[in-house]
């Protein structure tokens, strides 16, 4: 059994012990525990929402392959609301039924939609690249992932990353965070993910990693100046300062590649989550190479044919 389905059990029986819970505390003759019980999954949603959901906080908390799914505790609050409804003898049961019926619908839905689609077909290549173009238009994370990988000495292709991560009309950063976490298990690197601003890649540069990228969505009105978007997400690997004002990025897109970006194109960032590889703990790792050596040596770059 995968970790993925092994954690979407665990989340489902944790699920139906909220479900039970709420249950329980609704038949009680006094309605304080009750009370006390709204108003306290109440002010974890809204912890979760404000400090956890869609963060960095959550894989140090949770930093395991299956982040993805047990990150996801939207759908433990809605199963305490469907015992609470499903026991509410005030209301017919017809209106329980459904009502309760919707929220665990819903809440398997969430815990599911991970797992739900299929992954695109990459394209097999001609040469084996260090940093790998994506074949598709959904598959930029992959192709950055394996891209990072192979920096790093670790072998993987754009198809195999597109599994991994969960890729179907785009990857969630949690994707690529599973995909990495998946692939760097037994080695001497670990999975690093941080909140970055554009203003912080321009004045103090990075670590080589994947920034997975979400836009303005006035980037659209200047398009033709950026190539962004409206509203979309990009991945693009980091290579590190090019100098004052400069990023040095690996673009997977086809028609781009090899690229130097300042402010006019980091000003159209939202939000920016870079993921990258460090040691582990205790671990003594050979150095890899400056990736911006790629840049400029090309037979680096162009590896072998497959």
């Amino acid at each position: 059994m995968s970790d993925l389905q092994t954690s979407l059990l665990l989340m489902m029986g944790l699920a139906a012990a909220f479900a039970g819970l709420g249950a329980v505390l609704q038949r009680l003759p006094s309605g304080r525990p009750l009370a006390v019980g709204l108003v306290s999954v109440t002010l974890l949603m809204l912890v979760y929402v404000v400090l956890l959901w869609d963060r960095p906080l959550l894989v140090r908390l949770l930093p395991f392959s299956s982040a993805i799914i047990l990150g996801n505790w939207l759908p433990l609050i809605g199963a305490f609301y469907a015992g609470v409804c499903f026991q509410a003898t005030g209301v017919p049961i017809v209106r329980r039924v459904l009502l309760s019926g919707v929220l665990v619908g819903l809440c398997g839905y969430s815990l599911a939609s991970p797992l739900l689609g299929s992954t695109p077909r990459c394209a097999r290549v001609e040469f084996e690249r260090v940093l790998e173009f994506q074949t598709t238009d959904s598959t930029c994370s992959a192709a950055c992932a394996a891209s990072l990988l192979r920096v790093h000495g670790i072998d993987a292709t754009e198809r195999e990353m597109a599994s991994l991560c969960l890729t179907r009309e785009g990857t969630h950063w949690l994707g690529l965070y599973r995909g990495l976490k998946v692939k760097t298990a037994g080695t001497d690197w670990d999975v690093v993910v941080e909140r970055v601003s554009g203003q912080t890649l321009l004045s103090q540069g990075s670590e080589s990693g994947v920034l997975s990228l979400t836009f303005h969505g006035f980037a659209s009105n200047r398009s033709f100046e950026t190539g962004f978007a409206v509203q979309s997400g990009h991945a693009v690997v980091c290579l590190g300062r090019g100098g004052q004002g400069v990023l040095k990025v690996f673009d997977p897109s086809p028609d781009y590649g090899f690229e130097n970006w300042d402010w006019k194109q980091l000003e159209q960032v939202e939000s920016a989550i870079l993921v990258r590889l460090e040691p582990r703990a205790g671990r003594a790792v050979e150095r890899i190479p400056d990736p911006r050596q790629l840049w400029d040596n090309n037979v680096v770059y162009w590896e072998r044919a497959r």
